[in-house]
């Protein structure tokens, strides 16, 4: 049985069937680009899984490495724990030896300085001639000593040769004046020992070395009697 189609159909029909080859066209074409993503998509896929691999490696190392590393600082700052409390052990040690040596040394002083004051006569002699005394620093005397040697070859009269000895009995430091052939006299000691270029020169020199000698003095270190001359040479 024959179906009757409207020329409006069969006009809607023929364009449908003009349309098809260009909707075909499309179709490919859209398939072909879904093709073409899907592997875009496959190959993006897989680069992401070899870059998450790669750094969960990457990580993986990391956390080893720092773990080494973590141990070898922790061991060698154990290391220098041990050779600082060996140093200080040491350097204790050395300490007390010091210490020790240095407490035997004080006492053996002492008894020395003992053993010294047992020799020294009680009440101390007052020395002869002395005419100025001084203090240095730590009391070691340093005394100006007056010494009048007559001359026997003159017989009418008294005629001495003066000498006047700055001794420090800490430090030994000496100084001389002399004055010779002088009649004896008071007047004559006196001008002799107030002499800006004799006495008085030497009392300024002693008062100058009390202020800076911290020599301390031993019994019969230093005597100031007159040096003995050289022996004459040929």
């Amino acid at each position: 049985m024959f179906r009757i189609i409207s020329t409006a159909r069969l006009t809607e029909l023929d364009n449908l069937a003009s349309a098809f080859p260009g909707v075909r066209a499309k179709c490919d074409r859209l398939e072909k680009e879904l093709e073409e993503a899907q592997q875009r998509t496959e190959e993006l896929t897989t680069a992401a899984s070899q870059d998450a691999a790669r750094f969960h490696q990457e990580a993986t190392d990391l956390r080893e490495r720092t773990a080494v590393e973590v141990e070898e600082a922790r061991e060698a700052a154990q290391r220098t724990r041990q050779q600082s409390n060996t140093l200080i052990e040491e350097s204790a040690r050395r300490a007390r030896n010091i210490e020790f040596r240095a407490d035997e040394k004080v006492r053996a002083l002492r008894a020395e300085i003992e053993q010294l004051k047992a020799k020294m006569p009680d009440p101390l002699p007052e020395p002869q001639g002395v005419v100025t005394r001084y203090e240095n620093l730590v009391g070691a005397h340093i005394d100006l000593t007056l010494y009048a040697t007559e001359d026997p070859a003159v017989t009418w009269y008294k005629r001495v040769d003066l000498l006047l000895v700055l001794l420090c009995t800490g430090c030994g430091h000496r100084e001389e004046e002399t004055r010779d052939e002088v009649t004896d006299s008071p007047e004559a000691r006196r001008s002799f020992l107030n002499d800006p270029y004799d006495g008085a020169k030497l009392k300024r020199w002693a008062q100058e070395h009390a202020e800076t000698c911290r020599a301390v003095a031993l019994p019969h270190q230093h005597s100031a009697a007159p040096l003995a001359p050289a022996p004459a040479t040929t």
